[in-house]
């Protein structure tokens, strides 16, 4: 801390600080922050398309962020200095992604874990280990940066050190999402990550700043050696979603797609591709007597579905597929050249977003093989086709078809179970049970008029997929061992890493207010988060725009605390729980309904946006005349890493019902409140 600035249990008291040393100051809060959040963002990227365990582990990085980042946070009173960790942490993480094989067949077939692809065992650690190591540097790594920030927040009051983080933050979140749109790769984010922790290491003007600034340099340029040397040297992009690889079979000229080291898609020609299941849609439509003048493929990835549609004779296919890059390539490397054909449009969108949209009916819709380990978001468990697999979306493709149109969806879906589930929601929703064709070990579900089919076994699943549980590869509501487990040790560690990184007692004196705040709050931005990607599309650009969306939304709650001077409570607590309650009744399929879509998007905003800027108006509030800033937010950061754990109670409670534990917790955090700060009432 500078020698001009002292502190005081009120905040800091300024000493001599010249207005050039506080601009200064703010630059490296921002400058901090913003790394933070890159970092956290790139880490997060990176280690799910190497690691193909966090595909079951949404919340993983994040939470892991979260704990580093709030023991930084509380360790600033302990005047440990943890800067030197960052180099060798930042340096250890990637060594042990690019260089540890991570066997993913011990997940293979557990329940409720599901992914799609032939994946062989490969030799190495145990996995368990290899993930506990991973979560230790990793969480080494932000806990370093946590204390970083934690310094410079301290010299200022709680709001204004509050408003330049969530500034940093949403410059960090900007840079990311700028360079994930020009699809640079994590070279690229680990220089981009370092320059902002440099500048604002620079920021103190000191012989020992320039040192640690040289560390982090180095530290840096062996990463990214490291990430190039580690190159196969195969054509590989990094799109908005996933890491995508093209790789020309052995043998064959045919070239294959790998999204994250899975093996997604061949670029067959029709010659090879009418012997495969990638002809069966077609011969079904045509039992069922439809035709084929006008067809909807989502899924379309690089082209084979919609080439076999013009083979088959389609006048018209709207081809969907969400990651643009993907489609770029298929323009590029199809054999067959079908996005260029003048019968095909290309809709690089959402494919719920896409029915929802679109008023034109058709005579086949095809669902090819929508399937990914990408995630909706970091912060829930929800994949990118999730939103697709529900009644909701079901009914809206049966609303799509034609008179005699035919629906058909196929995958390698391995279990019997299924099979029945996707059949028993096509049945509910149709009034008839599909047609079930089996191909090698691809299965083909297919509706329609004039197609038939036995009714499909309930016994082996619990619940249908929805809007509210859009999980459909669960067979039943629960929890599993592995994500209790992985709670356990976040929180393990957390107290842990309190007990002997932060001052004596603070164990022993929680802030139980701000904990329960950050759990509530991650939680109510979780399902937010959900929420918004169901009425306007699970794209990236979504997702960015909603979490920028938050942020902004705390500074508007920061600056109306600053401005007008809030102390009244209780007109604070009555709007965030009637906005609460609000969103609780309000179903998402009420506003889907709302045309047009910029009233659908004046709604949503109102609906999502309004319990989370009454949950930060509380938050300013309370954090305004916090005895200790960086202590308060040290213990709501990691109330954040408690609300990560819960937000698995989605799997079982469904995502509207998680507001029911939002309010619990608020509720907490404001009696908890009135009895420890008297002095606010």
């Amino acid at each position: 801390m500078s020698a001009e600035a002292t502190l005081t249990p009120a905040g800091p008291v300024e000493s001599g600080v010249s207005s050039h040393e506080w601009r200064s100051r703010r630059l490296q809060l921002a400058c901090f922050a913003a790394a933070a959040l890159y970092f956290e963002l790139a880490v997060i990227r990176f280690t799910a398309a190497e690691v193909l365990y966090l595909g079951y582990f949404s919340n993983f990085i994040l939470i892991t962020a979260f704990v580093g980042l709030g023991v930084g946070f509380l360790s600033l009173r302990r005047g440990i200095i943890l800067d030197d960790i960052i180099p060798f942490a930042l340096l250890f993480i990637f060594s042990l992604v690019l260089v540890s094989e991570f066997d993913v067949n011990i997940l293979r077939d557990h329940f409720g874990l599901f992914f799609f692809g032939n994946i062989s065992g490969r030799a190495g650690l145990p996995g368990a280990l290899l993930m506990v190591i991973l979560f230790l540097s990793t969480a080494a790594f932000f806990a370093a940066i946590g204390a970083r920030v934690a310094r410079t927040f301290a010299l200022f009051e709680p709001l204004q050190a509050y408003s330049w983080d969530i500034a940093g933050s949403l410059v960090g979140i900007g840079l990311f999402s700028l360079q994930s749109v020009i699809a640079t790769g994590p070279a690229v984010w680990v220089l981009t990550g370092t320059l902002l922790l440099v500048l604002g290491t620079l920021c103190d003007h000191s012989a020992s700043a320039l040192r640690s600034a040289l560390k982090l340099v180095v530290s840096s340029l062996c990463v990214v050696i490291l990430i190039l040397s580690a190159d196969r040297g195969l054509p590989t992009v990094w799109s908005t979603y996933q890491k995508l690889t093209i790789e020309e079979m052995p043998g064959t000229r045919v070239k294959a797609l790998f999204a994250n080291g899975i093996l997604h898609q061949f670029m067959n020609p029709t010659t090879v591709a009418r012997q495969t299941y990638y002809a069966l849609p077609y011969r079904l439509a045509r039992e069922a007597g439809a035709g084929l003048d006008r067809v909807l493929i989502i899924g379309a990835g690089t082209g084979t579905d919609t080439a076999m549609a013009l083979e088959s004779g389609a006048r018209h296919v709207d081809a969907v597929e969400v990651d643009g890059r993907i489609v770029q390539w298929g323009r590029a490397l199809h054999p067959d050249r079908p996005f260029q054909d003048e019968r095909v449009r290309v809709h690089v969108t959402d494919g719920r977003k896409f029915l929802h949209d679109s008023a034109d009916r058709y005579d086949l819709i095809v669902f090819a093989l929508p399937d990914s380990l990408v995630r909706l978001s970091a912060m829930a468990s929800v994949r990118l086709e999730s939103f697709l697999f529900t009644t909701e979306a079901f009914a809206s493709v049966r609303d799509h078809l034609a008179d005699r149109g035919v629906f058909v969806m196929y995958n390698q879906y391995r279990w019997q179970w299924l099979v029945d589930k996707i059949a028993a929601m096509v049945d509910s929703v149709f009034g008839r049970p599909p047609a079930i064709v089996v191909q090698g070990s691809t299965t083909v579900i297919a509706v329609g008029a004039g197609l038939s089919g036995s009714a499909p076994d309930r016994g082996g699943f619990e619940r249908l997929a929805s809007d509210d549980w859009p999980f459909v590869y669960m067979q039943k509501p629960a929890v599993h061992w592995l994500y209790i487990g992985m709670i356990a040790m976040f929180l393990a560690t957390s107290l842990v890493a309190v007990r002997f990184l932060a001052p004596a007692g603070t164990l022993r004196r929680p802030d139980l207010a701000f904990f329960f705040m950050g759990m509530a709050f991650l939680l109510l931005e979780t399902r937010s988060l959900a929420f918004f990607s169901l009425l306007f599309g699970t794209t990236w650009l979504v997702n960015a725009l909603a979490f920028a969306g938050i942020l902004l939304s705390v500074l508007v709650a920061n600056f109306a605390v600053q401005r007008l001077r809030l102390r009244a409570r209780r007109g604070i607590y009555a709007a965030l729980f009637a906005s609460l309650l609000v969103a609780y009744l309000v179903p998402a399929h009420v506003l889907l309904g709302f045309d047009p879509p910029a009233v659908r998007y004046a709604a949503a905003v109102i609906l999502m946006f309004a319990p989370i800027f009454f949950a930060n108006l509380f938050f300013s509030r309370e954090f305004r005349d916090a005895d200790e800033g960086t202590r308060a937010f040290g213990w709501n950061l990691l109330g954040a890493v408690a609300g990560g754990g819960l937000e698995y109670l989605s799997l079982v409670l469904g995502f509207r019902n998680l507001l029911w534990i939002v309010a619990f917790c608020y509720l907490v955090a404001a009696v908890t409140t009135r009895r420890g700060s008297p002095r606010y009432a």
